[in-house]
């Protein structure tokens, strides 16, 4: 071909011709988009900030990533489509043109960070340390791996991170909550209510009868829908399971007590904490005067209200010694007796005078108590890394279209068979698919594939592998009167039940309010009055349902209510005798916990705000068509 255009160009005509052919080649490319590649933005950016651009090979691998991350959080396979209904793929993008705006101004204020200042955090990061506490390059190389990085290009994304860090956090380190409003928040979570109760239960009102057919096909016709056959699935499925192929009697002793003095600290140690208050005075005049005080019998409450300072600007939570900055002011805390004040101390902001309000003794299991737990661990984390090897077997074998039957035998895994399971892995006689037990995510991946698709491998939570075939669907359809009626029976009787015990409740409550004691109407049905007390919003109660503490907080107080006890047969009676805030170091530590948490949404906000007028600035454009494109969307 090249030698007949070679002859033809000799000619003026043959140049004529080659050129209107080539013109009409070059235009086809325009035409087709190829000219993209000439000017530079085109079908494979996805975004521009600024001169920064977004590259849609890199969005898409983010999406994939992130979906991958979410899939393995929740225990299910959550698809493509799924999460971009619920947005996904727009919160992707918008944290990467977030992160691209971040490093522009990054680049603008000249920042930068050593080689060695990256090399040492990498170094001391925990997720890299191995047994003996110190790096391990295998385990780098295996988040390497898992992150699809190489090590360079892992230096250099943990080198933009950083930067962007140091941006963030000189924005919103100032960030300091109104002590008016964490007061209030710690009031309203640390509230306790007592209050006077007693249960009621079917015994009171009796079973209820078994109604007649005309009753029970009424009942049927208008809740028709409820007793409709499910959708059913057939498929079958095999899988590696890392907890099921470790073998923890393989794994040498010495391995396990490396593995223990390791982590003794960070995992098999609690430390000791305190609930410590502090009072910053800027002048040592100050403090000493207030030590004074406080010799001659003052509260350290009273010099907080002298101050006039609230219990947020004191309180530094119940925490470990590591966890307050100042040295001498850790030192001085954690050598406090319970309830003691401390001396006038020197420290970095200022001289400070201490108090500890409880304490929570520290303890260390024993390496004979836990020894068996961290074989078993040692032993799956080496069955994971064995299982790989394995696991990319499998995958290629199933890109070339190999039945999954012949995948398991040559594998030597087990294949198993559901012959119809609904959406709760329950067979068609109502009972649970024993093989689906504990399988939620497998479920529900049936239910999102359908026959024929090749599907992708179920990731669990253990870091194993499920891998299944659909092979046939029933269609759900509606139930006869005669096929439903054991259904339709028991679920009559438990609305009939249900709509008794909260009329007989609802009766119980206005005779209270009538002006009849809680403890005569118990005394009058031959039951038991208790209290309960100490009732915050937040925590559980060992003696009430949830609904009954929900209750107890949606009423003021002298008020009777009423609430589903701890079982769909039970009703609770409620009068709330009083109301009060705690005072225990748990109430310090919440309100230490709420600033902290308000202190942490002020700086997001910051951060935020910070992020959006930067992109404002830089300016921001998104190819709709290429976005469309990477997540195969057209």
């Amino acid at each position: 071909m090249m030698d007949g255009l070679r002859k033809a160009g000799q000619s003026w005509i043959g140049r004529i011709i080659i050129t209107i052919m080539f013109g009409f080649l070059i235009f086809s490319f325009a035409l087709w988009g190829i000219g993209d590649i000439f000017r530079g933005y085109g079908m494979k950016t996805i975004a521009k900030v600024g001169s920064t651009e977004i590259d849609a090979q890199a969005y898409k691998q983010a999406f994939q990533a992130e979906l991958q991350t979410l899939s393995r959080r929740y225990g299910q396979n959550i698809t493509a489509d799924r999460a971009i209904a619920f947005g996904l793929d727009r919160e992707v993008l918008q944290r990467m043109i977030a992160e691209a705006a971040l490093n522009d101004r990054a680049r603008s204020m000249k920042l930068g960070l050593s080689d060695t200042a990256i090399a040492n955090a990498l170094l001391s990061d925990p997720n890299f340390l191995g047994a003996d506490g110190k790096f391990d390059r295998a385990r780098f190389n295996e988040a390497l791996r898992a992150s699809g990085y190489t090590e360079a290009g892992f230096v250099i994304e943990q080198r933009a991170v950083d930067l962007r860090q140091h941006i963030v956090q000189g924005i919103s380190g100032l960030a300091s909550p109104p002590a008016l409003v964490t007061d209030a928040l710690s009031r309203f979570t640390n509230e306790e209510r007592r209050v006077s109760y007693f249960v009621i239960t079917k015994a009171l009102i009796g079973d209820s009868p078994t109604p007649d057919d005309a009753t029970l096909t009424k009942y049927f016709e208008e809740n028709k829908a409820n007793f409709k056959a499910p959708e059913y699935r057939k498929f079958v499925f095999t899988s590696l399971d890392p907890a099921k192929r470790a073998d923890p009697a393989a794994v040498p002793e010495a391995d396990v007590k490396a593995r223990y003095d390791a982590d003794r600290e960070t995992v098999y140690s609690t430390p000791e904490k305190r609930a410590v208050r502090q009072i910053i005075f800027p002048k040592e005049d100050e403090a000493k005067a207030a030590a004074d005080k406080l010799a001659a019998g003052s509260s350290f409450d009273d010099i907080v209200g002298e101050r006039k300072l609230s219990a947020a600007d004191t309180d530094l939570g119940v925490i470990e010694k590591r966890a307050i900055a100042d040295k001498a002011v850790a030192d001085a805390a954690f050598a406090l007796e319970k309830g003691k004040v401390s001396d006038v101390i020197k420290g970095q902001f200022g001289f400070v005078i201490v108090t500890v309000n409880d304490i929570v003794v520290g303890s260390t299991q024993a390496y004979e108590t836990v020894s068996d737990s961290i074989r078993i661990k040692l032993a799956t984390e080496k069955a994971k890394s064995d299982l790989r090897d394995l696991h990319d077997k499998i995958e290629d074998q199933r890109a070339a279209a190999k039945p999954l039957i012949e995948i398991a035998k040559e594998n030597k895994l087990d294949l198993m068979t559901v012959d119809g399971a609904d959406r709760l892995g329950l067979s068609p006689d109502g009972n649970a698919v024993t093989a689906l037990d504990g399988q939620t995510a497998l479920v529900n991946a049936v239910f999102s594939s359908d026959v024929g698709v090749d599907n992708e491998a179920v990731a669990l939570r253990s870091g194993g592998y499920i891998w299944f075939d659909v092979t046939s669907i029933t269609q759900p359809r509606d139930r006869t009167f005669e096929e439903a009626k054991d259904k339709v029976v028991k679920a009559w009787r438990e609305d009939d039940l249900a709509k008794r015990m909260q009329a007989k409740a609802d009766e119980i409550v206005q005779a209270v309010k009538a002006g009849k004691s809680l403890q005569a109407l118990a005394t009058e049905l031959s039951l038991e009055a208790k209290e309960a007390s100490g009732l915050k919003r937040s925590a559980q109660s060992e003696a009430l349902s949830q609904q009954a503490v929900a209750a107890a907080f949606a009423v003021p107080v002298k008020e009777t209510t009423s609430a589903i006890g701890t079982n769909p047969d039970e009703r609770i009676i409620l009068s709330v005798e009083a109301a009060s805030l705690s005072e225990a170091a748990t109430a310090l530590a919440d309100a230490g916990r709420i600033a902290n948490q308000m202190q942490r949404s002020l700086a997001d906000d910051y951060a935020n705000a910070y992020v959006l007028r930067t992109q404002q600035d830089l300016g921001v454009t998104i190819n709709e068509t290429v976005r469309a494109m990477a997540l195969g969307l057209n």
